[in-house]
């Protein structure tokens, strides 16, 4: 990653120059940088190395965006360049996540506020389009405020000195507003793909501080998804017929795909791409189609899910192309749990890990299957996690045929790892690299309840790291780096920080009433961005704001 930033002079003075730049990689303790960077989650290594080309070129301000001129050629290598290394973006951002870890608290100030008023929610709408939502862009530095309760959106971008400022659309048809319903930055591109009101799918372009529509697609669209990169596109029209689309090239137009064997029925929920996004699942009435995308671009139905209609979980995995699918009990069948993944002559097998419905999910990196405690069934105490390490072979967990339902359950319960609480969980989120496991459990009738940091030791066993006891929150959340955890409800966003990797405490809050969503700007961990809402009278008004984290011993 630094040598991506350093320009030789001369090649037969190459082994000189690494010599040079080797004793003042030990002199600066550069090493000691990177291995901080790399016992940070993977996640958040490769979100930063995507878009550490994209902040080499735009921003000005670092030292090796800009050529020396041939007047400084003169300048020892050293000097010219060694000595500046740590103005580097990617180590900027390191120092500023080890400062913050060293802190012991943190003051939250509002760095820039915008506010909507609330649109007539009475039209009818479906359960793709975002009510109230907002987006961050890959690199952090974009962020749209959108949803159908609104009159308007609002786009906000963070400049190369961390201030935020609105930046206009100019839509073709000269309109001043327009109501956004569904919305999704391009990875590692500067194009943003929204669904208007009006159903029509626009794909828009940052360009001198503002945004020019690039591309729109008006075809009837009744629901839209984007795919997380952004590259793919479902659509379904009033005849219930899905279309797939592809970002052509030059990421300005959507081209209609070929898709076959999918029959015509219209999906009634989400769709699901895989990580890869060479596989998507498609929930329609009364099953679940998993589509494949081959080397020609066309997407084949491969696979087929009979489920009851409303009755099932299923998600991918995270880290792989591997579906759990959760069917729920009927009056006729028990349900079950299996994972469904493609072998490699490209068919796809089904292996059944629960002969009864049980209610489980991947962990964040995809290490671990775990149940909450509060939707468990079951002779087992209600306070308990339960935890099963991710089988490196799925076949190694199929079931044995020669067991009765009840014994194969009752085995699988007890090679799980549980985790007890004083009360029922109902929520638990892991860190990006399942190395923290963040619970939430009610104590009493009043709402009070205990946050529980688990931690998971070298050896792989949980402990205890953190308690927390109050009010409980509403939602918890890991930030990317692992570093700080988020808690709120609707009066207060708590920031958690973990100290040198030994102990977590609340560092800092923010207070105000109506809060309705709170996250971590992901490659800016520095920031928060709350959602609010806030009435007077007969008006509702929505508040995005953007909070930044300073040391509490600082003044401003």
């Amino acid at each position: 990653m630094i040598f991506d930033y350093l320009e030789f002079d001369d090649i037969p003075q190459v082994n000189a120059t690494c010599q040079t730049f080797r004793k003042v990689v030990k002199e600066h303790k550069y090493i000691q940088e990177l291995s901080y960077f790399a016992r940070l989650p993977q996640r958040f290594r490769e979100q930063y190395r995507k878009i550490a080309p994209w902040q080499k070129k735009s921003r000005h301000s670092h030292p090796f965006a800009i050529r020396e001129s041939r007047n400084n050629r003169g300048t020892s290598f050293r000097d010219r360049i060694i000595k500046d290394l740590p103005q580097m973006s990617a180590l900027l951002c390191l120092g500023t996540l080890r400062r913050m870890e060293s802190c012991p608290a943190y003051r939250l100030v509002p760095r820039h506020k915008v506010t909507l008023p609330q649109r007539d929610p009475g039209e009818p709408y479906n359960q793709t389009e975002a009510i109230l939502d907002f987006c961050l862009s890959p690199s952090s530095r974009h962020l749209l405020f959108y949803g159908r309760y609104l009159h308007d959106h609002r786009i906000l971008t963070r400049d190369d000195r961390g201030q935020w400022a609105e930046e206009h659309v100019n839509w073709p048809d000269n309109s001043g507003s327009r109501v956004i319903t569904g919305a999704n930055f391009s990875a590692c591109t500067n194009r943003l793909l929204t669904r208007c009101s009006e159903g029509y799918v626009n794909t828009l372009r940052s360009a001198n501080r503002c945004w020019e529509e690039v591309g729109k697609e008006t075809s009837s669209i009744h629901k839209v998804q984007f795919s997380p990169s952004g590259k793919y596109m479902v659509t379904c029209n009033e005849d219930d017929q899905v279309l797939l689309w592809c970002m052509d090239e030059n990421n300005n137009n959507w081209l209609k795909m070929k898709v076959s064997g999918l029959s015509p029925e219209g999906f009634i929920g989400t769709v699901q791409f895989s990580p890869s996004e060479r596989y998507l699942s498609l929930h329609t009435l009364n099953k679940r189609t998993i589509l494949s995308l081959d080397d020609c671009g066309v997407w084949s139905a491969q696979h087929s899910i009979l489920i009851a209609e409303d009755c099932s979980y299923a998600r991918f995995s995270p880290v792989a192309d591997q579906l759990l699918v959760c069917i729920d009990r009927k009056p006729c069948s028990p349900g079950r749990v299996a994972i469904h993944s493609p072998d490699p002559s490209g068919k796809w097998q089904e292996t059944v890990i629960f002969p009864t419905f049980f209610p489980l999910q991947f962990s964040s990196s995809g290490q671990y299957l775990f149940a909450i405690s509060d939707a468990i069934r079951g002779p087992m105490p209600c306070e308990d996690l339960l935890l099963w390490h991710r089988p490196e072979n799925w076949s190694d967990w199929s079931l044995n045929p020669r067991l009765s339902p009840e014994s194969s359950s009752a085995s699988r319960l007890e090679s799980a790892i549980r985790l007890k609480h004083d009360g029922a969980v109902y929520q638990a989120r892991f860190s990006p690299s399942d190395s923290h496991l963040l619970t939430t459990s009610y104590t009493n009738w009043r709402g009070t309840g205990t946050i529980c940091i688990w931690e998971k030791s070298q050896a792989g066993t949980w402990s205890i790291q953190t308690i927390i006891r109050e009010h409980t929150p509403a939602t918890t959340d890991f930030s990317l780096s692992g570093l700080h955890a988020l808690t709120r409800h609707s009066s207060m966003v708590g920031i958690l920080g973990l100290n040198d990797q030994k102990h977590w405490s609340l560092k800092g809050k923010i207070e105000q009433d109506g809060i309705i969503k709170a996250c971590f700007n992901p490659m800016s961990e520095h920031e928060v961005v709350v959602l609010s809402r806030t009435g007077e009278g007969d008006m509702t008004n929505y508040t995005l704001q953007v909070w930044e984290i300073r040391n509490a011993d600082t003044q401003d």
